[in-house]
C-alpha cells in the first residue's frame, strides 16, 4: 500500500503496463483476503436470535447509508430518484467492514456469532444493491428535474 502511494504520483516509464501489473495484484489478493474471510466465518455459530440480528442490522445499514447519501444529493438539487440511486450505490458495506470485523474477532472484541453477523451483513448489502438498482430505478426512464 505503501508502495502504491509513493508511486501514485510518480509519471512511470512504463506507467500502462505498471496499472495493469496492479490489477493482476488486486484480482489475486482480493481474492485471497475474500477466501480467508469465509475459512473464518463459522456459519454454524448463527443462532435464531442471530439471523433476526443481521436482518436487523442489514436494514439499519441499507436505511442508514441510504439516507445519509440520499438526503445531501437531495440538498444539492438532485432530483428524488437520482438522490434515491446515489444513496443506495453506497449502501454497500464491503472490505472495510469486514476487515473491522476481523481485526475485532482476532483482538477478542467480537465472538464468532458477531463476525459471522458483520460478514453476512457486508455480503446481503452488496448483493441487494443491484437488485434494487434493476428492479426499482432502471425499470423506467428516470428524472432530470424533479
Amino acid at each position: 500500500f505503501l508502495a502504491g502511494v509513493a508511486f501514485a504520483g510518480v509519471e512511470l516509464r512504463q506507467s500502462k503496463g505498471v496499472h495493469e501489473g496492479a490489477e493482476y495484484f488486486q484480482i489475486v489478493f482480493a481474492s485471497i483476503f475474500f477466501v480467508s474471510l469465509g475459512i473464518l466465518a463459522d456459519v454454524r455459530a448463527l443462532t435464531s436470535d442471530m439471523v433476526l440480528f443481521l436482518l436487523a442490522l442489514t436494514l439499519v445499514a441499507i436505511v442508514t447509508k441510504v439516507l445519509g447519501c440520499a438526503l445531501p444529493a437531495r440538498a444539492m438539487g438532485m432530483c428524488r430518484e437520482d438522490s434515491l440511486i446515489i444513496g443506495f450505490g453506497m449502501a454497500p458495506r464491503g472490505e472495510v467492514a469486514m476487515i473491522v470485523a476481523l481485526i475485532g474477532l482476532e483482538s477478542g472484541l467480537i465472538g464468532q456469532s458477531i463476525f459471522v453477523v458483520i460478514v453476512l451483513m457486508s455480503l446481503l448489502t452488496t448483493l441487494i444493491t443491484p437488485i434494487v438498482y434493476r428492479n426499482w430505478f432502471f425499470k423506467g426512464a428516470y428524472c432530470a428535474v424533479d
